[in-house]
Order: structure tokens, then sequence, then C-alpha cells
């Protein structure tokens, strides 16, 4: 099994940072741009004209409801590829949106410059199907989480896959090798930030987890497992 591939096959989180891809030749086809948080890369339904891949920072996907709620799909850090969507079915459009949640340095590439490259280089194509596969999991196990369990379990579900995909070691302990907002935690798992924000609080007084430089540390985890997958 490769690196990719025991990635995907490990718990589905929605936060995929310094992914294990390597795109050549493909950053040489196209535009470098860095973005501002809050940029804009594209909108819904919009034409999906480029493809884009992630050098740094960190994107957000999103759709939007008919009354304008933002549901996020996933945050994409570096080695990200974003806009993929229409490749393989020929749609005419984005079918989600993306920002910039940091400052952000992306290259811009043309659609039809990475399908006539994908013909003739297998190993490209099959690291995108894998990356599709991954943000299919990712939506897959939203539904669940969403129709299954609350704010406060999907919350404390996220940290868990959160620590399996990024955790490190601290003598006994695991913390998080990625530092995050409450703002983006709540995105995540669609809630507001003052309920994020108070659950991490609560999760810290009652000794499941702490906060040292920066990053969450799991001090228990098997109340953060019951916590987050007891249903109610």
């Amino acid at each position: 099994m490769t690196k990719i591939e025991s990635a995907i096959n490990s718990s589905v989180t929605s936060w995929l940072e310094s992914l294990a891809f390597h795109w050549h030749p493909l950053p040489q086809l196209g535009q470098k741009l860095v973005f501002q948080k809050n940029a804009f890369i594209f909108l819904e339904n919009q034409p999906d004209d480029f493809v884009y891949l992630v050098l740094n920072g960190r994107i957000r996907l999103y759709v939007t409801s008919l009354n304008g709620v933002e549901k996020t799909i996933a945050i994409i850090g570096k080695n990200g590829m974003i806009g993929e969507n229409g490749i393989f079915d020929n749609v005419a459009s984005y079918n989600h949106s993306a920002i910039a949640a940091s400052k952000a340095t992306l290259i811009k590439i043309d659609r039809k410059k990475l399908e006539e490259t994908l013909k003739s280089n297998f190993e490209l194509t099959r690291q995108v199907l894998l990356l599709v596969n991954l943000k299919m999991r990712i939506m897959s196990s939203q539904l669940l989480q969403l129709s299954s369990y609350s704010a406060i379990q999907r919350i404390c579900h996220t940290l868990l896959q959160l620590v399996d995909t990024y955790g490190l070691k601290s003598g006994e302990k695991e913390f998080i090798g990625i530092g995050f907002t409450h703002q983006e935690l709540a995105n995540l798992v669609s809630t507001s930030r003052v309920t994020a924000a108070k659950t991490l609080k609560k999760l810290e007084l009652t000794g499941v987890i702490s906060k040292q430089n920066g990053k969450y540390v799991i001090e228990d985890k098997a109340r953060l497992i019951s916590l987050g997958t007891t249903h109610n």
C-alpha cells in the first residue's frame, strides 16, 4: 500500500493538510497566484475552466443553500487540488465554491491542459481519482454525522479524526499536529463559532483535552471517543 493509499484508508477527516500527492509536471503548466484571506478562487456554478494546485495556505470548499446558508465540504491545504470535479464527466460548471481560509499560493491550470496531460500519465490520473474518491468519502461521512449526531458529538468526532490523521506523540499523549481556529472547526461541523468555542472550553475544563503551544492535546482519548460516538 502506498503512502497516499494509507492516508485515504485512515479515518476520514474533512481537513486535508500536507497531502502526499506529487503533481509533476502540472506546476510547469500553470500560473502561480497569491490569494489573500477571504478572497474567492471560484464560485459555485461558474464555468469550470481551471483547476488549482495548493502550494501553501488553506482553501475552504463549500456549497450554499437557496436561503444562503453555507455548508463546508472540506479544507484543502498543501499539495491539494481544487476544481477538478468536472474533469471526468464534462460538467460545465463548478459544483461548489472555493475561498481562501488563509493567505494562500495556488497554481492555476487550464482544464484542457490538464486533460491532455492525464491522457498520457497514468500515475497523475490515479492521483486525481484518489483525491476525488477521498472527497466522496468525506461527504458520505458528513452526511452520516449531520443526520445522526449533535453538534457537540460532531466536534468530538472531528477531533478524533484530526488526531488520527495528524496526531503526533509527546510521551504518552497525542496532540493534533495542525492548528485551527474556532471558526474553522465550526465550519467543518456545521455549527456556530460560539458552540465550537464553548465545547472546546468544556472539554478542557473536564480534562478531556488541553491546549499547549497552540495545539490541542488529547488527555483522555477514551472519554473523547465516548463523547464523539455515542448516539443520543
